[in-house]
């Protein structure tokens, strides 16, 4: 068996599951794509909440940087018309500043500084040199209004984000006007708290650099995605996705600008995990196709199955005890089921009634073929008598000897008719019954009161049709008469005859006749024969199709041979005959 039968299902209700499957495979694809959109539309809409919290987290500090980039502005411009040489403040300018930091509260510091790096007029810190910083040396490289983050401020001593804008006048770069925002004034926490648990949010500038973070600049590396440049993220639209962050933690990310084209906020949040919700969708379709495979397999055992394994127990039964039994609830049963059963019943009536026809045949057979084998060996029993007669009124020994030789043969043969009559079986015989009875009757007839023959006789039980037993029982007999007919007396021995019929290796048979030589019984006149006793021994074994061994020594003669035995064909039996006949 190879093994695409073996792994080939067999099963009424397992092939039924599989179509099944099939069947419900389009609906469970259908219902796997709808169940991923809709996850898809919770992520979204995931993401969509999030950059709205992030916009609503980042509102206040968006609205103090735009305040303090207007504040800058329009000071800058103010300052652009007043300030005649940028090392010379012009007078009030100091006055202007320390009113801008009392009319906003927020503010740590504001100032003018030249294009050297001194603060020229300030709220505080006027004289100083502040040409090292990061914010003087952002804005000598680029002189446009700017908004940057300083974590050591040298005049506030604090960690503020500092706002920035050029004083130009006829294009000349005079210096800048800088405000500071403490990080503490912004309160961002609080907002984040109020908004929703755990938002984490961070603003940054447009040359990415980090203005402010919710959890301070410790753990920064938790709230900043892997792999990704903050300037690169920074532009117009706002953006929402989810990766990993720099310690390799899921995050959902959301980047908000809060001043257009300088200030970005972004939020994260981790990103949810395997949840109900996110695996609901793709369970409900296998859900589906298992309750469809089990309901098709309950439904095909119900139904049918267990229905067509009754029906088998039915003919079962049937086959060994001839009961017809109906499949039980039979008004409950499909219709195409009731018609099978009923089939079934019509077809076991008809059986058991040409059984039952057959049976009658048979009996009548076997009692005609029985009375022919009687009124055979009726026939043949008469001939002995008739011949046994003949043998009383013969005038010499010669004629009795003779008449006895064929009143042997044709008892031979009513003893086969004998027994096929008186068998119970096919026709067929055991041959060791029969050699038993035929060699008795033999040596009784053959073998002078006055003479000492010490006999031993051995049958195996074999079993033999017609054609064969009747040329061995001819066979047997004819051996015994030709051994009586040439024993002799050993020296001191009495004399032996030995007859054996044995099983063989191969299913083969061997008939054997051993008779002692030495001081004859009967003179050589009288044992003188033409041949045709070996003529007939040599045509019967041809017609049982055996093979004849003799071997001759000077105190033994020995016959045997070895034949297998055959069933019954009319053909071959035909042949046998004719074959045997043609020989003798």
């Amino acid at each position: 068996m190879s093994l695409l039968e073996l792994l080939r299902p067999r099963g009424l209700a397992v092939r039924l599951a599989g179509v099944i499957s099939l069947a419900l495979l389009p609906v469970g694809i259908m219902s796997i794509l709808q169940s991923q959109q809709i996850t898809d539309e919770y992520t979204r809409r995931q993401e969509n909440a999030l950059l709205a919290l992030t916009a609503e987290a980042a509102a206040g500090e968006a609205q103090a940087i735009a305040a303090a980039r207007g504040l800058v502005g329009g000071l800058a411009a103010l300052l652009a018309q007043a300030i005649r040489d940028p090392f010379v403040a012009p007078n009030g300018c100091d006055a202007l500043f320390q009113r801008v930091m009392v009319e906003n509260d927020q503010l740590s510091f504001a100032g003018f500084v030249d294009r050297s790096g001194i603060v020229r007029c300030a709220s505080d810190g006027v004289g100083r040199d502040v040409s090292g910083g990061v914010t003087y040396e952002a804005m000598i490289s680029n002189t446009k209004p700017q908004v940057l983050v300083n974590l050591e401020a040298p005049i506030s001593g604090t960690s503020v984000v500092v706002t920035t804008a050029p004083v130009q006048r006829d294009g000349d770069f005079l210096g800048y006007v800088a405000v500071s925002i403490p990080h503490s004034a912004i309160d961002a926490e609080a907002q984040i708290e109020e908004a929703l648990e755990p938002l984490d949010l961070v603003t940054f500038n447009s040359e990415g650099q980090v203005l402010s973070s919710s959890g301070g600049f410790d753990n920064l590396d938790e709230r900043l995605p892997q792999d990704r440049s903050l300037a690169a993220l920074a532009g117009p639209a706002q953006v929402a996705f989810t990766d990993r962050n720099n310690h390799g933690d899921e995050r959902t990310f959301a980047i908000v600008p809060i001043v257009p084209d300088a200030v970005y906020a972004m939020g994260s949040w981790p990103a949810e995990g395997i949840t109900w919700f996110s695996i609901s969708p793709f369970i409900f379709p296998l859900l589906m196709v298992a309750a469809g495979l089990i309901s098709a397999h309950l439904a095909v055992d119900r139904l049918v199955v267990r229905h067509v394994r009754e029906l088998r127990q039915h003919m079962d039964e049937f086959s060994t005890t001839r009961q017809i039994v109906s499949l039980r609830g039979r008004g409950a049963l499909a219709r195409e089921l009731e018609e099978i059963d009923q089939s079934w019943q019509e077809l076991a009536e008809r059986l058991i009634m040409d059984e039952a026809e057959l049976e009658g045949m048979v009996h009548e057979k076997n009692v005609l073929i029985k009375e022919v084998h009687h009124r055979v060996k009726n026939n043949l029993q008469l001939i002995a008598s008739i011949v046994n007669m003949k043998i009383r009124k013969a005038a010499t020994a010669e004629a009795r000897n003779a008449l006895k030789e064929v009143q042997g043969r044709v008892m031979s043969i009513a003893a086969v008719h004998q027994a096929l009559y008186s068998s119970t079986d096919s026709g067929a015989v055991w041959a060791n019954d029969l050699l038993q009875s035929v060699i008795n009757g033999t040596l009784a007839s053959g073998l002078p009161n006055d003479r000492v023959v010490d006999v031993q006789a051995d049958y195996a039980p074999v079993a033999l049709y017609p054609d064969q037993a009747v040329p061995l029982l001819l066979l047997a007999s004819e051996a015994v008469t030709n051994a009586l007919k040439y024993m002799g007396k050993p020296e001191n021995e009495a004399a032996r005859l030995t007859i054996s019929l044995t099983q063989e290796a191969e299913g083969m048979a061997r008939l054997t006749v051993v008779n002692s030589c030495g001081v004859p019984f009967l003179p050589p006149e009288q044992v003188k024969g033409s041949g045709l006793g070996r003529s007939l021994m040599q045509g019967f074994a041809i017609q049982i199709g055996g093979k004849v061994t003799i071997d001759e020594a000077e105190s033994f003669f020995s016959f045997s041979v070895d034949f297998k035995p055959a069933p019954f064909d009319e053909t071959t039996r035909d042949l046998t005959d004719f074959a045997g006949e043609s020989d003798t």
